[in-house]
């Protein structure tokens, strides 16, 4: 009987127990980290679309390139102009970049973004461009005209300049060439497109 009523003890025991675990405080819910934005090193158009091959160089660090962003006199129209963003290995190792450079226009002394960063013109995989030192290869880039949105809009703000980040880099770049860009944060008045020879 001794034994029949000890094991009824502890049976009630832990189920009270039980009981207790979901009557206290619900268990905290999995967070999820938010997505980053695309104007974030860590976005779609900052990342490699692969990577370097096993053994090749490694990707192209910012601290090792120059950049410079030129007029493409083939190119542009009365309300887009394009341009070649191009990426020189200032390094002592060949380097490799591959996939779509981040870019988006900035203004003030700590590098406020303005409007939404550019879009990407195709979706396509890339191919890996190896640069040896001493050697570029750019990226095409279309900046239109705010003048063709609705100001209400657009909101048309004067920016200093762009902020690029390398395919697959964390670290930004910064390109001075003061315009007007949309401020609005869903408007983008560039797009961009993969990083080639």
């Amino acid at each position: 009987m001794r034994t029949f009523s000890l094991i009824a003890a502890v049976s009630a025991a832990a189920l009270l127990g039980g009981c207790a675990g979901q009557s206290g405080s619900p268990a905290p819910s999995p967070t999820t980290s938010p997505a980053p934005s695309a104007a974030d090193p860590g976005s779609a158009a900052a990342q490699p679309t692969q990577q370097a091959a096993a053994g090749g160089p490694s990707a192209c660090r910012s601290a090792d390139l120059g950049l410079a962003l030129t007029a493409d006199e083939g190119g542009g129209g009365m309300n887009k102009m394009q341009y070649k963003l191009a990426f020189t290995n200032k390094g002592a190792a060949p380097c490799t970049l591959q996939g779509f450079p981040g870019v988006s226009f900035v203004t003030g002394d700590n590098g406020t973004q303005v409007g939404a960063p550019a879009t990407r013109k195709d979706e396509a995989a890339p191919a890996a461009v190896t640069l040896q030192p001493g050697v570029g290869a750019v990226s095409d880039v279309t900046i239109t005209n705010v003048g063709v949105y609705d100001p209400a809009e657009c909101g048309p703000a004067d920016v200093r300049g762009l902020r690029i980040y390398p395919p697959g880099e964390t670290a930004a770049m910064f390109l001075p060439t003061e315009q007007k860009a949309c401020s609005a944060a869903d408007k983008s008045t560039a797009s961009v497109g993969p990083v080639h020879s």
